[in-house]
């Protein structure tokens, strides 16, 4: 996920930097749908790992929201940002490297491992409920 999200980031300021002709934009466009497309596989194949059972769906289901209010939000801000001139090169800055390099950092420091763990271990999220709820049945169902 990480190694995706600095291939859009290059990709990114990649196609805010060449020379606006079809070949070098179909090029740096195709590569950065690409980085985005596996980033975004990724991060949902990664996301649900993070959360135990029983609050998975509401975990997954809080940052694809969010991530729909961006891309409504992206679809009036980027003209607005045109029409106040801003050139392309400060917008791909703004809208796509800045983002993805604090997400990438993000994901670097706080991110971990799943692969071959326990969930009852992997973010202690399960923990924290049971001592913050301690009335309420919060279990992960055990599959032997």
């Amino acid at each position: 996920l990480f190694l995706y999200l600095m291939g859009s980031f290059g990709a990114a300021l990649a196609f805010g930097y060449v020379e606006g002709n079809q070949v070098n934009l179909l090029i740096t466009g195709s590569l950065m749908s690409w980085f985005m497309l596996g980033a975004w596989g990724s991060l949902y194949a990664y996301t649900p790992e993070n959360y135990p059972t029983n609050i998975r769906a509401m975990g997954c289901a809080y940052p694809g929201g969010v991530s729909r209010i961006g891309a409504i939000a992206g679809s009036y801000i980027i003209p607005i940002m045109l029409g106040a001139g801003w050139g392309i090169k400060t917008i791909m800055w703004v809208a796509g490297g800045v983002p993805l390099i604090f997400i990438a950092l993000v994901l670097l420091v706080f991110g971990y491992e799943t692969r071959g763990q326990d969930l009852e271990s992997v973010p202690l999220v399960e923990a924290h409920l049971k001592e913050k709820h301690a009335q309420f049945a919060v279990a992960t169902p055990v599959h032997e």
